[in-house]
């Protein structure tokens, strides 16, 4: 704790709610780094301090595009609540775990998440049609999305969105509000298991949420002017400098 850069926590939090809104990740792909490598916050009280961040991040990003008509509510809500089990169930299973292990977890995830963005399939958004989509496939991906979020503390933005387009053909405007809403479901069943395992502190939450809020409104604006090409390269860029970022951290620090 003594050697926390608590001045780097606000500009933290606005960079991660940024990308909240901009890409629908939660933030917590950016979070999760910044506050190990540039805040120097420990890797267990990263994961609290990111779902928080995570939580309210998504709740904001999630009503600017819910306006905007980009949120798939049925849907959202089906993976949701699949994916609160799976956060209460990654809560404990990352107590015993090492701070390595948590990190070489997040490092595979990032990578797989960057090729399925490398190579998107086609989908049209014209004849997709809101809440049709495979069950038993959202189940899956609402489990999966929300172990990440108790394990790792990072709400699953980052590999939620390429795992709906994909394995539920949603086109990625609708899945990026959609992903947010996922995320906040997820969120609030998961925050629970963390502060039972005292991995979140009251005064290292408080000041990243100072620059969540005003990011996350930054973001979801940009990502309704931006195009879908734009949003996939961006996504895919982010991807490759986390991947590269923890990498480095993991196998050279």
């Amino acid at each position: 704790m003594d050697n926390i850069l608590w001045a780097a926590l606000p500009f933290i939090g606005l960079v991660g709610g940024f990308f909240s809104g901009f890409l629908g990740l939660g933030g917590g792909v950016v979070m999760f780094p910044l506050l190990t490598l540039v805040g120097a916050v420990p890797v267990k009280l990263a994961t609290g301090t990111n779902l928080i961040h995570i939580l309210i991040a998504a709740a904001i990003s999630t009503l600017a595009h819910y306006r905007a008509g980009r949120v798939d509510t049925k849907s959202g809500l089906y993976l949701g609540i699949a994916g609160v089990g799976g956060g209460v169930m990654g809560s404990f299973l990352s107590v015993p775990l090492s701070p390595r292990s948590l990190q070489f977890i997040y490092l595979c995830v990032v990578g797989v998440a960057a090729v399925m963005v490398f190579i998107p399939l086609p989908i049209d958004s014209e004849i997709y049609r809101k809440g049709r989509f495979n069950k038993p496939a959202g189940v899956a991906v609402g489990l999966g999305v929300g172990s990440l979020a108790g394990l790792l503390g990072a709400g699953g933005g980052f590999i939620t969105v390429p795992l709906m387009t994909y394995c539920l053909k949603i086109p990625l405007r609708v899945a990026i509000g959609t992903s947010l809403l996922i995320i906040l479901i997820t969120s609030l069943g998961t925050i629970w298991a963390k502060l039972g395992v005292g991995h979140i502190d009251l005064s290292i939450t408080l000041l990243a949420l100072i620059g969540s809020i005003p990011g996350a409104l930054i973001g979801s604006f940009f990502s309704r002017k931006t195009s879908v090409r734009i949003l996939r390269l961006a996504l895919l860029s982010l991807l490759i400098a986390i991947f590269f970022m923890v990498a480095y951290e993991l196998f050279f620090s």
